[in-house]
């Protein structure tokens, strides 16, 4: 895979990642990852890619959870690709019934696995929230 090739591949997987996200498909989070993936979210412990599902579903269906990446870069080196991202998410708060919407930077290591790219480490930090 030439390094443009390789580009449009790492950058689909995170807009389909982001996808499954916005539809609460927290079956196939895991999928998006490698096996010892990491998913290390701004203020929580770091997640599994085999805990990703079971934490993921209640919150992004109760808190109707939207993402939405605008890659700024993507740089890669053999069988690793990093993508720096910047995220709007908007969310239910469940307390107050109203809407949260988040600005955060998004860092992400893909690995190549069986010729795709997969989730090695995904974190970010917020920047704004509204």
């Amino acid at each position: 895979m030439n390094t443009q090739n390789g580009k449009t591949a790492a950058e689909s997987l995170i807009t389909s990642y982001a996808k499954a996200l916005s539809s609460a498909d927290a079956a196939s989070i895991p999928t998006f990852y490698t096996e010892d993936g990491r998913f290390l979210p701004n203020g929580f412990r770091a997640l599994t890619s085999a805990e990703l599902s079971k934490r993921s579903k209640s919150y992004l269906e109760k808190g109707q959870f939207h993402i939405e990446f605008d890659v700024q870069d993507i740089a890669i080196d053999g069988q690793f690709a990093f993508i720096e991202a910047v995220a709007q998410t908007r969310s239910g708060d469940v307390a107050t019934g109203g809407e949260l919407t988040h600005v955060s930077r998004d860092f992400f290591v893909l690995r190549k696995e069986q010729e795709e790219w997969k989730i090695f480490r995904y974190i970010f930090n917020n920047v704004e929230v509204q």
